[in-house]
Formats: structure tokens, C-alpha cells, sequence
């Protein structure tokens, strides 16, 4: 069986979304044939037999387009893309450190807080073939210790993923390379001397000097807030009052007479009858009643809606707001006029110009049910009444009776399920935490179309549903609208929760909470982090984070803990004094052959086992790390990534099992959960291969290294994130918010969300207040010769 595994192929674990075979024929994945097997029914990838990869390193020197600067990485290929000039831009540092240049890729260095140019390094087939980046690249170095690479180069031809070890045909190779390394190692090791580094920062992750120095457009402490606006201290996000009554209704009169239109308080004051003041709230949309002999029948119908409810008033929209200065203000509180209505009646028609053949009273209130503004008028209206609908032409003393809770299933068809739950809250069947209300209300709204007043109308008819409305302010986006309210009512920190959702698409609007693990807003929990106001371009300003920076440029040499071992003491006393006793016993040899000869011999197994024991040396488990995160673009294998670090394949790192949504796994005999490669799912391989050719804010495929955990996670972002940033728990796991930077605003932008052990947060420091947005836009880019490269410069 094992000789046939060698000869074959690896097979990779079933895919739902691999593609399958017909009539024996191989699908193929990339450049890859997808087989069968024909025993167990699984999919697996046919790889050619090739040994482990190899990468270039320093060979790249010699590449036509590699290209020298002084500063690390000296050696680096240019962008095919730049920024177009649009002007120049200026960064104040956590140092007050100024830089002024022009808009490029740029990421805040651990080492000394400056905004620095981001160089990014890739594999082979990145870095040599392709010119569709707008960030510097550079080739991926071997970081290892040279005594292990030099242990290890023996063995580093054999594919342990594929073989599990090495076969025949491979021996008469390590034989020879195991000769050269055993002379190489007597030459090198000859004083006792410490190969390991030490820990920097107490093995913590690099820290984030990041520092957020601006005003936000509303905050949650009114000093925070700019001067110049004029707030008072009472005012940061000023709350509309509720109405008690409308200030307009339509008072029946005699049969046949059109209903008057007076103000509410001038009717109280001359009828002194407030304790008799009841009315009918009329809906309809204007879709269908817009000429004035429309709305002439509508008040027939209204009218005709309020003496069947027995009441003397009704509100309608069309005549109860008049054009005034508090018609914006009218508008948006429409839910407490819903709120005191005796009972609600909808009105319909068909309307005119109807080109999809509404004609039925279930059609027409369906198209009604359409509207945004229509929503909440209906979850708003007296508990435990039925809804009266009035159709146009049908008799009005005999209107369609539907009772509330059978409302979502009759006309709100296309979210029925999730319209139920909200009906139910407010009939008071099934109670809704704040965040489930807010969540599914949201969800609801933006299904419904509108004809847009203002950019937050969808969060301006959310307002009416929650108890504390901040005042209508014209000049906010959408998400500005719904942040403001959000923070008014608490919402259960909704907005710490949302920046922890790691969308579905990378086109998804920001309240479409629909995440890639399929997790609810409501199971994600804030992790001691909370908004500390809104920005100005529709970002939040989060507090209390804990954050670390990811190193893009190079490896490095990791720091580790291992208990004393005697094997790896002995091991390191016979390496060091092997050189000794050869040159020794040579000497011996000639005066005193009794001696020398068994020194000579005794140094001759020494050197014979010198890659053995220097490899004994690194062996043992890691009782703690340098936590490190490092990336590069692309994908390599686990024991490729672990030799360009440790310089060997020692079986300590492994693929996450479930820490982004290309991670695999699979159940072993014992109910283990064992991490797969993700290239094992023939998707995720195609997906790494056409990312490749990937344009500019489309989608990539980066690998982010934790040396904390000593694991490998394969993650898609358009930009390479510079950071993370806890700002959740979800699962039993930290949700880390992958950021890239616009130094041009200050700005961190979510790129990716993973998901982390939770010790993570021991090895980590906090940040102050950083501001952070859902979604960075797409500066313009041309062929860099064409802008030519960012220029900029250190002012102070």
C-alpha cells in the first residue's frame, strides 16, 4: 500500500465544490487533473511527482527586473501599477513625525513608528511572472540559522507530503550530500557557542504605533468634539423629541362632505374634547394615488376607514404635512403618529400606467408592501387589531380584514420569515433583544426600494422603531445615519460586533450582515472594546483594541523556549569537540598510534554523525515562542514555510484547522480534528492560481505565518493587511480584523478577518482610539510608467 501511495498521487479530502467527472473523463482544476478514486468515491488532485518546491532566494540577484536599494529588503522588483497624482498628501505619525508625498502603499513600522513604503514578499511564481500589484515585491528569504539549513540540506530533497519519507531512489543522494554536509560541518562548528536568539519584547507580537488624531463627527463624550461646530456639551447627538398627538388631522363632518383639515390644538381649544381625540391612521403609497382625482377618491376612502372604525379623524400623509419648515421633521416621525392611531387602514389601487397587470387586491398590496416608509407602519399599529384594506372601486363598507400576525406571510413574501419575527415583537408573542431587532429590522428595510429624500432613509425608518431618534441631519451618508442611531439607543454594541463580521463577498454593503462562517451578529461578542464615535467618511472611531503589527518584508529568526534535554547536552559537547579530536588523533597517529588511531576512528563517526546530532540540537517541543506574524503573497506548503524559518522540516507548524474560510480539515481514526492543507480542496487550488493574475482591488491569496501558535492560515484580501486588530470573540476564538492603511487619512481599512486561539491576547497590547473603515475605496491606478513611482519626503 505504501509503495503505491508513492507512485500515485496525493489524495486530497472531498470537496463539495470540487469539480466532479463525467463518463470517466478528468475535470480539471487550474492546470491540474481532478480524479476519482474508484474505492472511496473521493475527489483528489493528480499531482506529478516532483519533489518538494524549491525556491530561487538569492538567485533572484540575478532577475533582469530586480532592483537595489540601501534600506532592508535591499532587493526588491517595482509595481506594474501606480496611484495616479491627485494631489499631495501629509501623515502625522505617533513620533508628530511628518511625511508629505504622494498617495502610495504604505504600512506603519513596528521598529520606529514611521509610515514606510510596504514591500511585500512573494513566491517564485509571483514575483518573476506577474506586474499586478501596486506594492513593491520581494523574493522570499531563507531566515533559518545556517547550522540547521546545513544539517538538513541531506534531507531536503525528499517530499515528506507526498512520500511520507524518504524512498529508494532517493538514498544514493542523501548518502552523497550527507558526506559533503559532515566535512562543511567540521569546518564551521569548532567553539561552544549559542545559535539561538533571544526574545524581543517579552515574546510579544510586534505592537501597532498607530495614533488617531482627529475629530470625529459625533462622539460619545461632547469634549471630544470640534469647537467650530458649535455643540454644546448636552448636544454631541441631539435627540428628537416624541410627539404626544399629530399636529394636523382631517375631522369628519356631515355624510357627503369632505372631511376638514385643521391643527390639532386648535381643534382641542375650540371643541375641548382632547379626551374624545382618536383617529385612523390611512397608508397608502403614492405608486398608485398620484393625480388629484387619486387622492380625491383616497380621502374617500379615508373618511369612509374612520366612521367604519367609529372614530372622527383620520391622519393621511398627503394632507396632514403640510409644506412648512417641520415637514422634514414631520416625516420622520411619522412612528408616533402610527403609534397613537386607534387602528390602521391601508389604501388601494391600481396604479396608473400599470404595466405588470396588477389587478387583484393581494397584487396591489404587495406592491404597497414594496415601500420602505410602509414597513413600519404596519409593525407600529395597535396590537391586536386586524388590518383594514380598502381597495379602489371595491364597495368601502366591506374591507379586507388581515390579521396582523398573518400580514408578513400574505404580503411580505420575499422575507416573510425574518418580517414574521419582527411582527411577533411588537404583537408581543416573541420578544427581540435590541441587537436582534436592530439586526433583522435592517435586513428588512434594505429590501424595500424607496424614493430617496435623504442618503439615511433606511436608517431614518429604523429610527421610528427604536425608542431614542437623534435628529435628522442632512449631511449624513447612510452609514453615518445608522451609526448615530446605533450609538443613541446602545444597540448592544452592534457596531463593535459588525466590524468583526468578515462578509460573505467582497462587494457586500455594510448592512448585510451575512458573515462567512455563517454566524450570527448576536453570537459574536465585543472583545473589552467599544465605539468612541462616528468618523467623518463613514468610519468609527474603536477604542480598548488589542492589535499587533505583520511583518510583510522577510522572515526572521524566531525565538523558543525547550525544557534541558541530556540527548541534546551530549549531542552539543560530541559536535563541538568532534573538530578537536580529529586534528588531534591525526597528531597521535604519528607518535603514539595506540592512541591516535581509536581518536581518529571515534572522530570519523563523529563527523559521520555530525548533520544527525546537529540536528538533534534543534529537536524537542516548544514550550513558548517569539510571537511573530509574518506574510507573504501566494501559497506555499507547510514544510517549505517551516524550512524558510526554522531551516528545516521539524513537524512543528501546522494549517489552522478553522481560523479563515480556506481552511480544511478532516476527522482522523480517533475523532481528532487534523488541519489540512487548503490546496487540498481542488477550489481553493484554483482559487490560489487565478489570484495570481489578480487587478488591482481584486481579490488575493496571502499566507499570514503566527510563530505564537506556530500555525499557517491561507487568507483572500485586495490588500495586504498591516495589522490586526481584536476587536471580537466568537466560538471559543478571537475574531482579528486584518487592516490595511491609508496613511493619506489615518485610516484602517478591514481587508480580512481570521479567527485566533484565545492566548492570543496575552501576547498582544492594546491601542488608543483608532479609526477604522468597513470598506476602502479604489484610488485610480495606471501603468506605473505611465504616473511613475510615489515620491514624498520626512518634513519634521
Amino acid at each position: 500500500m505504501a509503495s503505491m501511495k508513492a507512485q500515485s498521487s496525493y489524495e486530497a479530502p472531498y470537496s463539495s465544490t470540487a469539480p466532479s467527472t463525467s463518463h470517466g473523463v478528468p475535470q480539471y482544476m487550474g492546470d491540474l487533473p481532478v480524479q476519482v478514486n474508484p474505492n472511496t468515491g473521493q475527489q483528489y488532485v493528480q499531482v506529478p511527482r516532483r519533489g518538494p518546491p524549491r525556491l530561487k532566494g538569492y538567485l533572484h540577484l540575478f532577475d533582469p527586473h530586480t532592483v537595489f536599494k540601501w534600506q532592508f529588503p535591499n532587493f526588491y522588483r517595482k509595481p506594474g501599477y501606480g496611484y495616479q497624482k491627485l494631489g499631495t498628501y501629509r501623515h502625522l505619525d505617533y513620533f508628530d513625525r511628518e511625511w508629505v508625498g504622494d498617495y502610495d502603499d504604505r504600512y506603519i513600522s513596528a521598529c520606529d513608528g514611521r509610515v514606510s513604503k510596504l514591500v511585500v514578499q512573494a513566491v517564485d511564481d509571483i514575483y518573476d511572472n506577474t506586474l499586478n500589484s501596486t506594492w513593491r515585491r520581494t523574493f522570499i528569504r531563507n531566515m533559518a540559522p545556517f547550522y540547521l539549513r546545513l544539517a538538513n540540506w541531506p534531507l531536503n530533497h525528499i517530499d515528506y507530503a507526498r512520500n511520507g519519507g524518504p524512498t529508494g531512489e532517493d538514498w544514493p543522494l542523501i548518502i552523497g550530500k550527507w558526506f559533503l554536509a559532515t566535512i562543511a560541518i567540521t569546518f564551521v562548528i569548532g567553539t561552544p557557542r549559542s545559535i539561538e536568539v533571544p526574545f524581543r519584547r517579552g515574546g510579544m507580537y510586534d505592537p501597532l504605533p498607530y495614533v488617531y488624531t482627529g475629530y470625529p463627527k459625533v462622539a460619545r463624550n461632547a469634549l471630544e468634539m470640534e469647537n467650530s461646530r458649535g455643540d454644546r456639551l448636552n448636544e454631541t447627538n441631539p435627540v428628537a423629541q416624541r410627539i404626544l398627538r399629530p399636529r394636523y388631522l382631517c375631522f369628519l363632518r356631515g355624510n357627503g362632505q369632505p372631511a376638514m383639515t385643521m391643527n390639532v390644538e386648535e381643534w382641542i381649544t375650540q371643541y375641548k374634547a382632547e379626551r374624545n381625540l382618536s383617529y385612523v391612521f390611512v397608508a397608502y403609497t403614492a405608486e398608485q394615488f398620484q393625480s388629484a382625482e387619486d387622492l380625491r377618491v383616497l380621502h374617500q376612502m379615508a373618511d369612509a376607514a374612520a366612521r367604519n372604525a367609529g372614530v372622527e379623524a383620520y391622519w393621511i400623509g398627503c394632507s396632514c404635512m403640510p409644506d412648512n419648515e417641520n415637514l422634514e421633521e414631520d416625516v420622520y416621525r411619522i412612528c408616533d403618529v402610527i403609534r397613537g392611531a386607534h387602528s390602521l387602514a391601508i389604501a388601494v389601487g391600481r396604479p396608473p400606467n400599470d404595466m405588470q397587470g396588477i389587478t387583484t387586491t393581494d397584487m396591489m398590496l404587495q406592491q404597497w408592501g414594496r415601500r420602505i416608509w410602509t414597513f413600519p407602519e404596519v409593525l407600529l399599529s395597535p396590537a391586536g387589531k386586524e388590518i383594514r384594506v380598502y381597495t379602489r372601486g371595491a364597495d368601502l363598507m366591506s374591507p379586507t380584514l388581515v390579521p396582523k400576525n398573518q400580514f408578513a406571510a400574505r404580503v411580505w413574501k420575499q422575507d416573510a420569515h425574518v418580517a414574521r419575527q419582527l411582527v411577533d415583537h411588537f404583537e408581543g408573542n416573541l420578544i427581540l433583544s435590541q441587537l436582534e431587532l436592530v439586526t433583522l429590522a435592517l435586513e428588512c428595510l434594505h429590501n424595500r426600494e424607496t424614493t430617496q429624500y435623504l442618503r439615511g432613509d433606511h436608517s431614518y425608518a429604523l429610527m421610528g422603531l427604536l425608542r431614542i431618534r437623534p435628529k435628522i441631519d442632512p449631511t449624513d451618508s447612510a452609514f453615518q445615519a445608522f451609526a448615530r442611531l446605533s450609538l443613541a439607543n446602545g444597540s448592544d454594541q452592534l457596531l463593535e460586533r459588525l466590524i468583526c463580521v468578515l462578509p460573505k463577498s467582497p462587494n457586500q454593503p455594510w448592512h448585510t450582515m451575512d458573515d462567512a462562517w455563517d454566524t450570527k451578529l448576536w453570537e459574536i461578542l465585543p472583545q473589552e472594546c467599544s465605539i468612541a464615535g462616528v468618523g467623518q467618511d463613514d468610519t468609527i472611531i474603536l477604542d480598548g483594541c488589542r492589535a499587533a503589527n505583520i511583518r510583510w518584508k522577510s522572515f526572521a529568526p524566531v525565538a523558543y523556549n525547550r525544557i534541558f534535554s541530556w540527548k541534546r547536552w551530549i549531542a552539543q559537547r560530541m559536535l563541538h569537540l568532534g573538530g578537536y579530536v580529529f586534528w588531534i588523533s591525526i597528531v597521535l597517529c604519528a607518535y603514539m598510534p595506540l592512541v591516535g588511531i581509536p581518536l581518529f576512528i571515534y572522530s570519523l563517526i563523529l563527523m559521520g554523525l555530525s548533520p544527525w546530532l546537529l540536528r538533534m540540537l534543534y529537536l524537542g517541543k516548544f514550550w513558548g515562542t517569539q510571537g511573530w506574524f509574518f506574510g507573504f503573497e501566494g501559497y506555499m506548503d507547510i514544510d517549505t514555510i517551516e524550512r524558510q524559518i526554522f531551516g528545516g522540516r521539524l513537524g512543528r507548524m501546522k494549517w489552522t484547522p478553522h481560523s479563515s474560510p480556506l481552511s480544511r480539515h478532516h476527522k482522523n481514526e480517533h475523532g481528532e480534528c487534523i488541519p489540512d492543507d487548503p490546496t487540498s480542496d481542488p477550489a481553493t487550488k484554483a482559487l490560489v492560481e487565478s489570484a495570481k493574475h489578480a487587478q488591482p482591488g481584486e481579490q488575493r491569496i496571502f499566507t499570514i505565518v503566527d510563530t505564537g501558535t506556530m500555525t499557517a492560515t491561507l487568507i483572500q484580501a485586495a490588500r495586504p493587511p498591516i495589522c490586526f486588530l481584536l476587536a471580537g470573540a466568537e466560538g471559543g476564538m478571537q475574531r482579528a480584523i486584518g487592516c490595511s492603511y491609508d496613511w493619506t487619512t489615518g485610516t484602517l481599512y478591514r481587508e480580512t478577518v481570521i479567527r485566533l486561539g484565545t492566548p492570543v491576547l496575552d501576547m498582544m497590547n492594546r491601542v488608543p482610539k483608532v479609526k477604522i473603515g468597513f470598506k476602502r475605496s479604489m484610488h485610480p491606478v495606471k501603468s506605473l510608467g505611465e504616473v511613475g513611482e510615489a515620491k514624498g519626503q520626512q518634513v519634521c
